[in-house]
């Protein structure tokens, strides 16, 4: 018993030296953050005062508060939890998409091939799932590669299938290979790349989260990832993802709005408990000449629009709120209202279990943190949307 004890206790002391290197790692990377934001608003407050305010100080802040939205969709990753709802995406149109990110970040002395079908292949995944693994599994690489060398990203059909116990049909898979020239990972330490927390960097240095968020990813997804190295020649990750049916015409894709509809005039509902977001979003809408509503929860949300006697054409509501959530207001407001647009919007974790706060499969959603020209984009598909339908009804 005294070392079955003395075991556990062991055990909870690497545990705990675990999570405070992963808080350590955490805190330098938000941190940096952080000061990178201070930093320029200093400097764009003098600027401010002295007249000199461009719009390039404040894009830098933007982009740092980017970075820090990216470290929090990898701690959602890493935790198994998801932010958003899944969409059939493009794998081809995002690996392109992927090349011209990566290729300025990977740097002059590393060369970079990418190789992918013809023809679109469709997976179900978050809009940003494939940019959390690639982006990971590339800078890795790079950062093995410190003299240089080939970087290489396949795509290619998988021929394995795999049978679906629930329905009981066969599921097709296809192959992301991620192959670099580096010098490879140690055998002693390939068996621990994917553990949470395990980092080769300097303390303070790494969160020790890249490779788990990946393998949290790829779960998710339902897919597989494998890894071989071989020391003084590289190595190759290889994800299986099951692709799916292409999406069917009258499915809305947001980030494809190819005609404006203006938002001139309209009306929408804010529903958000959060104040000081509530405001920026309003302020955001006025922006677009909108008419703005707002309220604090979902009963408030519903004495708004019962006292407002126009149309309110959008009601955009956070999904987890005191009182009432989202996704009951979202069906209370389509049943007395039902010609209004309903869009969710979260920054909390959707995770297994809790119905209650799982926007339904197909609506409207935009995650947080919020930016304005995806809200925008979000608001003239509906539109449009609605006005080929209103011409089709005709």
């Amino acid at each position: 018993m005294a070392d079955d004890a003395k075991s556990s206790q062991n055990v909870q002391i690497q545990k705990l030296e675990a999570l405070g290197q992963f808080a350590g790692g955490i805190a330098h990377d938000f941190n940096n953050i952080l000061s990178i934001v201070e930093g320029h608003m200093h400097v764009a407050i003098r600027q401010l005062e002295n007249g000199t305010l461009k719009p390039e100080q404040l894009q830098k802040i933007l982009k740092a508060t980017q970075r820090g939205a990216c470290l929090t969709r990898q701690l959602l990753s890493f935790g198994r939890q998801k932010v958003g709802v899944e969409e059939k995406v493009n794998l081809v149109e995002a690996l392109h998409q992927q090349y011209t990110l990566l290729r300025p970040l990977l740097g002059e002395s590393i060369q970079f091939f990418m190789t992918v079908p013809e023809e679109p292949v469709w997976i179900n995944a978050m809009p940003d799932h494939l940019t959390q693994m690639i982006l990971n599994l590339a800078l890795n690489a790079r950062d093995a590669m410190t003299k240089g060398g080939e970087l290489a990203i396949m795509c290619t059909p998988y021929q394995k299938q795999r049978l679906n116990c629930d329905s009981g049909e066969e599921t097709s898979f296809i192959c992301i290979s991620i192959v670099d020239s580096g010098g490879g990972i140690p055998a002693d330490i390939l068996p621990r790349i994917f553990e949470p927390f395990f980092t080769t960097k300097d303390q303070g240095k790494g969160t020790g989260l890249g490779l788990s968020v990946v393998y949290g990813i790829v779960d998710q997804l339902k897919g597989s990832i494998e890894v071989s190295s071989v020391q003084g020649e590289g190595t190759s990750f290889d994800i299986y993802l099951p692709v799916t049916e292409a999406p069917v015409a009258d499915v809305i894709v947001f980030n494809d709005v190819k005609v404006c509809c203006s938002l001139a005039g309209k009306t929408i509902l804010i529903a958000e408990d959060e104040h000081e977001l509530r405001d920026i979003l309003s302020g955001i809408f006025e922006g677009m000449n909108m008419k703005v509503l707002t309220a604090g929860n979902g009963n408030q949300a519903l004495v708004v629009q019962d006292e407002y006697d126009g149309e309110i054409d959008f009601l955009l509501t956070d999904v987890v709120m005191p009182e009432m959530d989202g996704v009951k207001l979202g069906e209370i407001f389509r049943a007395v209202r039902p010609d209004s647009n309903v869009v969710y919007m979260s920054g909390y974790p959707f995770m297994d279990g809790r119905n209650d706060i799982k926007v339904p499969a197909g609506e409207p959603f935009i995650s947080k943190p919020l930016q304005e020209d995806s809200i925008r984009r979000v608001l003239e598909c509906i539109l449009k949307c609605r006005k080929e339908c209103r011409k089709e009804r005709m």
